[in-house]
C-alpha cells in the first residue's frame, strides 16, 4: 500500500499521508492542515531510491508517518509540521543519515557508516530545508529555490540523466539565461559541500561549474508605471504627491473605484508598505492603546504572510477620534486574525491589480492617476508605492515632524532604525493637510513668543539689578 486509501473520486482521503515518485524521488506528500502557510501541497523527500522493491519501503514507510500523524506526533502543539520529527524517522528507517552536524561521522571501528545512494533532487530538497530555516527568506525560498532553481535541476536531470554534472551544465545554458544557470550550479555546489560534511556524498559533482560563465550585466531601465519597492529615494519631494494632490486622488476614487477608497487612504495617512496594508489584520489594530501594530506582510504572488521588510514589528500611533481612527471605525470590523483590506470580491488585496487600477490599461480600463493627468488635476505619474514617500514627505516637510519620529512609524532608513538610542516622544502624532501644518505653525509660533517674554523678563530683572548695584556703590562713595 504505498497510496492510502482512496475515495471514489480517485483522490485520497482528507488527512492521509501518500508515499509516491516525483520526478526522479520518491516522496512523501502530506495533508494541507500541518502546513497552513504553504499554497500548494507539501512534498518531502525520503530518501528512498527508484529501484526495484522501492514499494515495500514506501509501504512502510507510510503507515509509519500515518500512525505519527494520527497520534500527534509530527506536529507541535499548534498543529504545525515538525520537520525535526521527520528527519528522524528517515534516520530511524536508514533511509537518511542522521542530519545533525557532528564532529565525527566515524564508527568505533574507524570505518565511515554505510551511506544512503541521494539523487541530486533528495541533496537539493535538504539544502532548501537547511538554507530556509537560516539566511533565506520566505519570498525567494518559494520564487527561487522551490521554484525557478528547482524546475531548472528536475529539467535538466530529466534530460541528460542523474550524475552527469557536465550534461547539466550544458543543458542549462542551452535552455536557460546565463544568470540563472550560473546561479543554479553555484548553489547545486553549496549543496553537494553541505552534503560532504555530513557524509552524505564523498564528492562535490558541481565543483567550480558554474565559473566559466559570464553574466552581461545590462543597465536596469526604469519605466515610469513601475512599482518599485524601495526606499532608496524616499525623501526626494519630486517622487510625492502634495497633500492637496492627495485630497484630488481620494476624491476621485471615492467617486468612480469606491471599493480601493479605505485601502488608499489607509496608505496615505500611514505610508506602510503595500503588503504591509494589505497583510494588515483587525487584531494588529489597537483601540485600547490607540495605536496600529504592523507586525506582517502579505505576499499576493505567493499568497502568504512574511515578517515586516525590517522583520519586526513597529508601532503606528492612531488618536482617538482621528482622521486614521475614523477610517478604519468605518470599515465593518471582522475576527481577529480576518483581513482588515479587501478587494471587490471579498479576498485579500493584491497590489498588482491595484497597480493596473492605479495605472489603467492602454483602451480597456482608465486608470486613476492617468485620468486625473488627462483631466490636468495631477501634473505627474508616482506609482502606487508612493502613498508611502508622499506620507513620509509631508510629514517631515510639511508638518515639521523630526525624521528620526517619522522613521520609527515607517522604518524607511535602516541607518536611523538601527540607533539603539533613539526614544520617540509617544505624545507626537502625524498631521495631515493644511490645518495640521497651520496648528504646527501656530504652536511653534506660541513656543517661540513664550522664549521672546521669558527673554524680556529676564533683561528687566537684569536691569533691576544693575539698577541697586549702581546706588550701592553712590552710597559707599
Amino acid at each position: 500500500m504505498v497510496n492510502s486509501p482512496k475515495t471514489p473520486t480517485g483522490k485520497a482521503k482528507k488527512g492521509q499521508v501518500t508515499i509516491r515518485p516525483d520526478g526522479a524521488c520518491i516522496k512523501a506528500c502530506f495533508p494541507r492542515s500541518p502546513f497552513p502557510g504553504e499554497k500548494n501541497q507539501v512534498k518531502k523527500a525520503t530518501g528512498i531510491s527508484l529501484v526495484d522493491g522501492w514499494e515495500d519501503k514506501a509501504d512502510n514507510l507510510q503507515r509509519r508517518l500515518q500512525i505519527e500523524l494520527d497520534e500527534g506526533k509530527l506536529t507541535s502543539p499548534s498543529g504545525m509540521f515538525i520537520l525535526k520529527r521527520f528527519n528522524e524517522i528517515l534516520v530511524e528507517y536508514k533511509l537518511r543519515a542522521d542530519l545533525r552536524i557532528v564532529e565525527s561521522a566515524v564508527t568505533s571501528s574507524g570505518q565511515l557508516p554505510p551511506r544512503p545512494e541521494l539523487s541530486t533532487l533528495e541533496i537539493w530538497d535538504m539544502y532548501c530545508e537547511y538554507k530556509k530555516n537560516r539566511d533565506l527568506a520566505i519570498t525567494t525560498y518559494h520564487q527561487e529555490f522551490r521554484g525557478v532553481y528547482y524546475r531548472a535541476i528536475k529539467q535538466a536531470i530529466e534530460a541528460v540523466g542523474e550524475n552527469n554534472p557536465l550534461g547539466v551544465h550544458n543543458w542549462l545554458l542551452e535552455n536557460r539565461n546565463h544568470k540563472t544557470a550560473k546561479e543554479v550550479l553555484s548553489q547545486l555546489s553549496k549543496a553537494y559541500r553541505i552534503a560532504m560534511k555530513q557524509k552524505l556524498v564523498s564528492i562535490d559533482l558541481y565543483d567550480g561549474m558554474s565559473e566559466d560563465i559570464q553574466v552581461k550585466r545590462k543597465p536596469k531601465v526604469i519605466n515610469q508605471s513601475d512599482d518599485i519597492d524601495s526606499d532608496s529615494d524616499i525623501l526626494d519631494r519630486t517622487k510625492a504627491y502634495t497633500w492637496d494632490e492627495v485630497q484630488i486622488i481620494l476624491d476621485y476614487v471615492q467617486m468612480n473605484c469606491p471599493h480601493w477608497f479605505n485601502y488608499l487612504k489607509f496608505k496615505f495617512l500611514t505610508g506602510c508598505r503595500p503588503g504591509e496594508a494589505a497583510g494588515l489584520w483587525w487584531n494588529d489594530v489597537k483601540w485600547e492603546h490607540e495605536n496600529i501594530v504592523f507586525d506582517r506582510s502579505y505576499d499576493y504572488r505567493l499568497g502568504i504572510h512574511k515578517p515586516t521588510k525590517n522583520e519586526h514589528a513597529r508601532i503606528f500611533p492612531m488618536p482617538k477620534d482621528g482622521e486614521l481612527w475614523k477610517l478604519l471605525k468605518s470599515i465593518p470590523q471582522g475576527e481577529p486574525n480576518d483581513t482588515v483590506f479587501k478587494s471587490k470580491s471579498g479576498k485579500k488585496i493584491s497590489s498588482h491589480i491595484f497597480q493596473t487600477t492605479w495605472l489603467g490599461r492602454e483602451k480597456s480600463q482608465k486608470g486613476i492617476i492617468t485620468e486625473l493627468i488627462r483631466q490636468g488635476k495631477l501634473s505627474k505619474y508616482l506609482p502606487p508605492y508612493n502613498t508611502r514617500h508622499t506620507f513620509i514627505n509631508h510629514q517631515i516637510n510639511d508638518v515639521g515632524i523630526a525624521p528620526h519620529i517619522v522613521n520609527d512609524w515607517c522604518e524607511h532608513s535602516e541607518k536611523v532604525s538601527k540607533q539603539c538610542y533613539r526614544q520617540t516622544d509617544a505624545r507626537v502624532v502625524p498631521g495631515y493637510g493644511k490645518l495640521a501644518t497651520s496648528n504646527q505653525q501656530v504652536q511653534q509660533q506660541s513656543e517661540l513668543d513664550l522664549l521672546k517674554e521669558r527673554l524680556r523678563q529676564h533683561q528687566e530683572q537684569m536691569e533691576e539689578m544693575r539698577k541697586l548695584l549702581q546706588d550701592r556703590d553712590n552710597l559707599k562713595s
